[in-house]
C-alpha cells in the first residue's frame, strides 16, 4: 500500500495534508483514485490508515480512519557521521541506502580534505535535497520513523556531540587496527547507541584521527581490502545490524 511520511503539522482534524510532490507522485506517477486506501505516517512513529478524498496538480488529502503501530525499526540506534565527498552521488548513496538498512541519524561535515563543500545557500540547498533523499528511501523501505539529518562544520564538531552514545567508531586503515569484528567481541555490554565517523574519498588525515581517538573514538579495520566513503559506511552499518539488532522479524 502506498505510504507517504508529512510532518505532525499537517494532520489536522483527521485529515493529512501532502506536500506538492507527493500529491503529483500520486496522481501522475501511480494514477491514485479517490477513495484509494493510503497509509500516512508522521515521522515519530505513527501510522494512520486512510483513503484519498481530494487529489489535483498541487494538492492531495487523505481523510484518516485508523492509527497502528509497527516493529520495522531496528532495536539499536546508530548515526552515521559522513564526510562530504567531492562526488555527490556518493553522498545520496549513502542516505538512501543507510536508510534503507536502518540508520536513525545522519550527521553530515566538512573533514579537512573537504573544506568549502557545504557553505551558504549552497547548504541549505543541498539539505532540502538530502531530507528528500531520506523520506523516499524510508517510504520505500517501510521505516516508521523519518531518519534526521543534520550539518556539522568539521569532525571535531562532530565529536564534541559524542558523548550521547555508548560507543564511537572511525573505520580507518590504521596501522595495525583492530578489525569491527573482533572489537565488538571485546564490548562487555551491547552498545544501544552508536556513533559511525566515515571520511571522505581520500580519507581523514593524522591529526583527525588523533582527536578522535581522544575524544573516546575507536579506530577499527572494515578488512584489508581499500573501501569507498560510501562502500564503507554501508558496509559498517550492515554489519553492526546484524551484529547488534534484535528487532523481530
Amino acid at each position: 500500500m502506498t505510504r507517504f511520511f508529512v510532518h505532525p503539522d499537517q494532520i489536522n482534524g483527521g485529515i493529512a495534508s501532502l506536500d506538492p510532490g507527493d500529491a503529483h507522485h500520486l496522481r501522475v506517477v501511480l494514477k491514485a483514485e479517490m477513495g484509494d486506501s493510503v497509509l500516512v505516517l508522521n515521522g515519530t512513529g505513527d501510522l494512520f490508515r486512510g483513503k484519498l478524498s481530494k487529489l489535483n496538480k498541487t494538492n492531495a488529502e487523505i481523510t484518516l480512519h485508523g492509527r497502528e503501530s509497527g516493529e520495522s525499526e531496528p532495536d539499536i540506534h546508530i548515526t552515521v557521521a559522513q564526510a562530504l565527498t567531492k562526488i555527490g552521488d556518493r553522498l545520496e548513496q549513502v542516505l538512501q541506502h543507510g536508510t534503507e538498512i536502518g540508520a536513525a541519524r545522519f550527521w553530515i561535515f566538512e573533514s579537512m580534505k573537504s573544506l568549502g563543500l557545504l557553505q551558504g545557500d549552497r547548504q541549505d540547498k543541498k539539505l532540502a535535497r538530502w531530507k528528500l533523499i531520506i523520506k523516499t528511501a524510508a517510504e520505500q523501505s517501510h521505516r516508521m520513523l523519518l531518519p534526521e539529518v543534520k550539518c556539522f562544520e568539521s569532525v571535531d564538531a562532530v565529536l564534541a556531540a559524542s558523548d550521547q552514545f555508548d560507543l564511537v567508531l572511525m573505520p580507518h586503515p590504521a596501522q595495525n587496527p583492530i578489525s569491527l569484528k573482533r572489537h565488538l567481541r571485546t564490548l562487555t555490554k551491547e552498545p544501544k547507541s552508536i556513533l559511525v565517523i566515515i571520511g571522505p574519498e581520500s580519507g581523514f588525515t593524522a591529526l583527525e584521527v588523533a582527536h578522535a581517538t581522544t575524544a573516546g573514538a575507536k579506530v577499527v579495520s572494515l578488512g584489508p581490502r581499500i573501501l569507498r566513503t560510501e562502500t564503507a559506511a554501508l558496509a559498517v552499518l550492515s554489519q553492526l545490524m546484524y551484529a547488534l539488532d534484535d528487532t523481530p522479524n
